[in-house]
């Protein structure tokens, strides 16, 4: 018995020292896929040799950088003692690193098999597919594994991050809202968690995650800009002028050359008003990323309201140049253009503007309005917007899929009119085809107008409002428009517009004041304003934008004031118009404002609640529009 211990020890030591030869024969070769051959059977001998080839072999391979023949080791390993996990899982993580990805995730699911209750095993498989690409993949088996995620937080992450790339936020989020903020293993799994419930539209939610985890020790840049995004999209005054910002400094002092976060916090400096301060964070982030180009355009708004106007001009015009085809870029720059003083180019740019929109139009009117109903999916109107306004609509009996089909519509039919009236100037005669009876609107101003002042018209973005235009125009009411178009828009109707887009607010205000000493009908959108830091009020449970400038104007002028919204009646566009309140005896300007609101207000209320195809679903009150908070849902 001695004799066989001895033996069996003296066999395993050369067997050892065998093994080991090979190792350092691999080691010290050229190429050592060559020796490789010799490992498998040198392992034979030897019962736990599996340790001096991780130790002797793969772990100085990989210090190394020379990830092909650790592979090629491992794979031994792998075949030598196939049940064993960690070499599987090793195995994987190079060939995951080296994206080769079939034998990455097949020696990762290989591994999770030979211990199914090792939570890390399944996050690599979640991992491995979500880094290849396989974005629904990696949710399936997120999927069939969720139960595991909440043993291990810290592997959480990988579960979360899956479902939120497959555009599964509510699976994200129930695997967030089930983690514990103040006992979480790091940063990372925090800022996915709130990332997640932020994504499903659990905001309040989001919030109280995000303010645990920092309460818990958890801070970096990447939580504090999903923090301030949460708070952004919460969007009280204090959240967009005061929390959001916090978050985006703190961020920005752990990660200061971080593009993504000054962008957010110029673009929310910008939209707080503090156009100065915004300057310097969107400068920054240009000269990092110049190719970013939204970045640039919110840069040449800061610009605009520092009234650095020739810089604004020629930020406009690299994006321009940049994308040369992109229409929202030609029209802003033609305002920049215009308010530097460079006409010249303004109107040149003017004119392709012009061409480029006209040529995508069909040949005549009656063409382009037989082709709506074929493009209505091509309405760009987010859900939320689609949402709030069925929940404000009249007729409780209403067939969704037939409501949004008209809302649609209505969407697509204002914004072909005011396509149709700038670029097919020589046929705008076509389009005034859809317009009803004007004999009541005369009727409605006559009297208003007799009195040799102005009139006050309060609108909002409903309905056709480009009909409008044509309306008066038709009637030969003398009126002013307050509008985005540039000042040197060539239309008939341009002279009849106050540009917001290349004069300041102080000229503006004049423009309107001179106006109305003329007699002018003044028509004014309350609830658009040019300025990114334009003042919002709560409208049925939204913030919208709200200009208490037509109420003023009323009052310091003694001039009547209207509510008027254009509509859709058997296929013609009607118009409505009420009278809103006077000016009572010895009434201050902020009281007469208050009530004139709620006037307005409830006219547009009722509006909003009438016939789909006139809500428009564009800009005005709906631009601002959040989706309901699902923090509370389960």
């Amino acid at each position: 018995m001695v004799d066989t211990a001895i033996a069996n020890r003296q066999a395993g030591a050369e067997a050892t020292a065998l093994l080991r030869g090979v190792i350092k024969d691999i080691q010290a070769a050229d190429d050592p896929a060559r020796d490789m051959a010799e490992l498998e059977p040198a392992l034979s001998g030897v019962a736990d040799g599996w340790r001096d080839v991780r130790r002797l072999l793969v772990s100085p391979f990989v210090r190394e950088g020379r990830f092909a023949p650790a592979i090629a080791a491992l794979e031994v390993l792998a075949a030598a003692y196939p049940s064993r996990a960690d070499d599987r899982r090793l195995l994987a993580s190079l060939l995951g690193r080296t994206e080769q990805w079939d034998r990455a995730i097949a020696h990762a699911d290989a591994a999770a098999g030979i211990e199914p209750d090792d939570v890390s095993l399944h996050a690599a498989r979640i991992q491995l597919r979500v880094q290849a690409g396989r974005g629904a993949e990696a949710a399936e088996v997120a999927r069939a594994t969720v139960g595991l995620s909440q043993r291990e937080p810290g592997d959480a992450y990988s579960w979360m991050l899956a479902f939120v790339r497959n555009g599964d936020v509510a699976e994200a989020a129930g695997v967030a809202s089930a983690l514990d903020p103040g006992a979480l293993p790091n940063e990372r799994v925090a800022t996915m968690a709130v990332r997640a419930l932020l994504e499903d539209g659990r905001v309040e939610a989001a919030i109280q995650f995000g303010d645990a985890a920092l309460s818990a020790g958890h801070d970096c840049a990447a939580l504090r800009s999903s923090l301030g995004l949460a708070h952004l999209r919460r969007a009280s005054e204090d959240d967009r002028k005061t929390h959001a910002l916090t978050h985006f400094e703190a961020g920005l002092k752990a990660s200061p050359a971080d593009v993504r976060l000054l962008t957010l916090y110029g673009e929310t400096l910008l939209r707080a008003g503090r156009y100065k301060e915004a300057v310097a964070p969107l400068e920054q982030a240009i000269s990092l990323a110049p190719e970013l180009e939204q970045t640039r355009a919110l840069y040449a708004r800061a610009l605009r309201y520092t009234l650095q106007y020739g810089e604004a001009a020629d930020q406009m015009m690299k994006l321009v140049g940049k994308s040369p085809d992109k229409l929202l870029w030609q029209r802003a720059a033609i305002g920049a253009l215009s308010q530097a003083g460079r006409k010249g180019e303004a109107e040149a740019l003017y004119e392709k503007y012009v061409a480029n929109r006209g040529a995508h139009l069909p040949g005549t009117f009656q063409e382009a309005l037989a082709q709506l109903d074929d493009r209505l999916h091509t309405a760009p109107i987010p859900q939320a917007r689609l949402d709030w306004a069925w929940s404000l609509r009249g007729d409780a009996n209403a067939d969704r899929a037939d409501w949004e089909r008209r809302a649609r519509w209505g969407h697509l039919v204002d914004h072909l009119l005011y396509d149709w009236l700038e670029c097919r100037e020589d046929s705008a005669e076509e389009a005034m085809q859809v317009l009803g009876e004007l004999d009541t609107g005369e009727r409605f101003f006559a009297p208003l107008l007799a009195a040799g002042r102005g009139v006050v018209v309060a609108t909002a973005h409903v309905g056709p409002m480009y009909a409008g235009l044509m309306a008066l125009e038709l009637l030969g009411i003398p009126s002013r428009w307050l509008a985005t178009a540039p000042s040197v828009a060539q239309s008939s109707y341009a002279t009849a517009l106050i540009s917001t887009a290349d004069q300041t607010e102080a000229q503006v205000a004049k423009a309107c004041m001179r106006a109305l000493g003329s007699g002018n009908v003044l028509c004014l959108a309350i609830d658009g304003a040019a300025n990114p830091a334009a003042p919002r009020t709560t409208f049925e449970g939204q913030e919208v934008t709200y200009s208490s400038f037509a109420s003023h104007l009323a009052h310091r002028l003694g001039v009547p004031s209207v509510f008027y919204a254009p509509r859709w009646e058997n296929g013609h566009v009607a118009y409505t118009l009420e009278m809103l309140p006077g000016v009572e005896p010895g009434e201050s300007a902020d009281a007469y404002s208050l009530r004139w609101q709620k006037a307005y207000f409830d006219r547009l209320r009722e509006h909003v609640a009438g016939p789909p195809e006139n809500l428009r679903l564009s800009g005005g009150i709906w631009r601002h529009v959040q989706a309901a908070d699902r923090s509370a849902q389960p």
